[in-house]
């Protein structure tokens, strides 16, 4: 099977939405649901350069075949190697599947003003140009939240302890639409000193050229990958918003070339040791 990256216009989410809908935060189902997609296609890129991949499986089952460690919901703890994970983060590359953060999404003329209440650090703060993004500090709970800019809207990456306390904030809102978008789409953010190394070979790279909360769209089998540039572990990062349908083949692609797969108790040690999530 053959994989190819088509570029889709900078700043659209081709995978989202708008309704103002409350989900269940808890892990997709193994069943991906899938959804047709066009997209504005450039130069192809071939996915193919990191690896011939022969993928056949969900993320989930994909990641068990590969030892992952799960809580009851079902997201991933580790790979039976946190000491491994950590260093790989740190100091070669990684990828992280995130899916029990939050990815929500708020459109409108009211979403701006939900932003300010949602964030501690609202004083001047705005949205930003499509494509171009920034953080705040959620002001419940002074967690580090991704907000990625739309021409409609903004999509929020928060962390799971933030979840309810946004989206509470969001249902309360007037002007505005928002979704829980986490039974559509899984957040892998591939990440480490060595990142633009492995990404070198897809167009993916571009990314970390940009500036930090930069993100374009691209497309994958069909369906769409939002790709951001994030420095959130302190080190260079593109984190990956992934139609499910696809995201086990992207993950396995990633690393099947040789990158370390990690889970939530290594990133998340990382992030409370750089103030960047509280509690335990």
């Amino acid at each position: 099977m053959s994989f190819t990256l088509a570029r889709a216009r900078s700043g659209s989410f081709a995978c989202v939405s708008y309704a103002k809908v409350r989900v269940s935060h808890r892990k997709r189902s193994s069943n991906p649901r899938r959804h047709a997609k066009t997209f504005v296609s450039g130069g192809d890129i071939d996915l193919d350069a990191l690896l011939p991949p022969d993928i056949d499986g969900d993320l989930e089952s994909l990641q068990r075949e590969s030892g992952a460690v799960v809580d009851d919901d079902g997201f991933v703890l580790n790979f039976g190697a946190r000491e491994e994970e950590l260093e790989a983060i740190k100091t070669a590359v990684g990828v992280i599947d995130r899916s029990d953060w939050g990815l929500i999404r708020s459109s409108g003329p009211g979403a701006p003003r939900a932003l300010t209440a949602i964030a501690a650090n609202h004083d001047g703060l705005a949205l930003t140009p499509a494509g171009s993004g920034f953080e705040i500090k959620v002001a419940s709970t002074n967690d580090t939240a991704q907000v990625y800019c739309q021409s409609e809207g903004f999509l929020i990456v928060v962390p799971p302890s933030s979840i309810d306390a946004v989206a509470n904030v969001l249902e309360s809102s007037p002007e505005q639409n928002f979704m829980e978008l986490n039974d559509q789409c899984a957040l892998l953010t591939v990440v480490g000193p060595q990142c633009a190394d492995v990404l070198s070979k897809t167009g993916l790279v571009e990314v970390l050229t940009d500036a930090v909360g930069a993100h374009r769209v691209f497309g994958f089998e069909n369906r769409p990958v939002v790709a951001a540039h994030t420095r959130e572990f302190d080190v260079p990062g593109v984190n990956l918003i992934i139609d499910e349908a696809i995201a086990g083949q992207v993950w396995a692609t990633i690393t099947r070339a040789g990158v370390i797969p990690c889970g939530s108790q290594a990133s998340d040690e990382i992030l409370r040791g750089l103030g960047r999530l509280q509690g335990a």
